[in-house]
């Protein structure tokens, strides 16, 4: 495997365990971690994901000669499961890699139901899993131009290190428990993120919906911003005044309407 290529800043830095340790001051230094590229490239993009229609749909309108240094890294999000985040995170990370040919990553924090592997034809594991906990971060190229995945890598492995959670009263209908992040896994996660900053120009992450318990909503606060995806005919407004009670309205920069239907 080779080692991607890292700004001066993040070359030949010493292994951590994950945890940012703090400083003279009290301000909290984070680590760096390496980022090893899998040898396979994706073999192929799921097209009833990712489409030109879709893609070729985001406005950049901050994204100019003028900004040539704009760095981003955004969460997408949703009230409930099944709203379209998945798809809308691949489209804007594509629409990114493609229209600004600067290097991008879409990570999937999906951790119950991954599918960023599936859509972009990669491994699933090694990646934020085992990235959790150790020093490394796996990462895969794509089939796509400047576009890297960071996948969940295999979290049923970890039994050591992540939580896993059901009601009893779903223990006879599922046959795997639910993986569950907790805040000890904030400073490791915390840490990827800062690590990815240093290499890549975009950092898109799929995020569970808000209403799920499988990620701390403190995770979101590790990003520049969120991205809501609302679903025409579905999402209520009471599911909006939900996300809005969890987090800072100031963090929230945009929504996208999915399967909104022209009258």
């Amino acid at each position: 495997m080779d080692q991607e290529p890292k700004d001066a800043m993040g070359a030949n830095e010493p292994q951590g365990n994950g945890k940012g340790v703090a400083s003279a001051d009290n301000r909290i230094v984070r680590l760096i971690k390496s980022i090893v590229v899998n040898p396979d490239r994706g073999k192929h993009v799921d097209d009833r994901i990712v489409k030109f229609k879709y893609y070729n749909s985001f406005n950049y309108s901050l994204i100019s000669r003028d900004h040539e240094q704009l760095n981003m890294t955004l969460g997408v999000t949703s009230a409930r499961p099944g709203e379209g985040k998945t798809l809308v995170a691949s489209n804007l990370a594509v629409s990114l890699a493609l229209g600004s040919q600067k290097k991008t990553i879409l990570v999937d924090l999906n951790i119950a139901s991954p599918k960023l592997h599936k859509v972009f034809g990669t491994l699933q594991s090694p990646g934020l899993a085992e990235a959790l906990t150790n020093g490394s971060i796996h990462i895969s190229h794509t089939a796509v131009e400047h576009l890297s995945v960071l996948t969940t890598g295999n979290f049923f492995g970890q039994t050591e290190n992540v939580v896993h959670s059901a009601s009893f009263s779903d223990l006879s209908t599922r046959a795997m428990l639910e993986p569950v992040l907790g805040l000890d896994h904030l400073p490791a996660f915390r840490d990827i993120i800062y690590s990815l900053e240093q290499v890549y120009d975009f950092v898109i992450v799929d995020m569970p919906a808000m209403n799920s318990e499988e990620v701390p909503i403190l995770f979101a606060n590790q990003l520049n911003g969120l991205i809501i995806v609302v679903e025409s005919g579905k999402t209520q407004q009471d599911d909006l005044d939900a996300i809005f009670r969890q987090v800072n309205e100031r963090h929230i920069i945009g929504f996208v309407f999915n399967r909104f239907k022209e009258s």
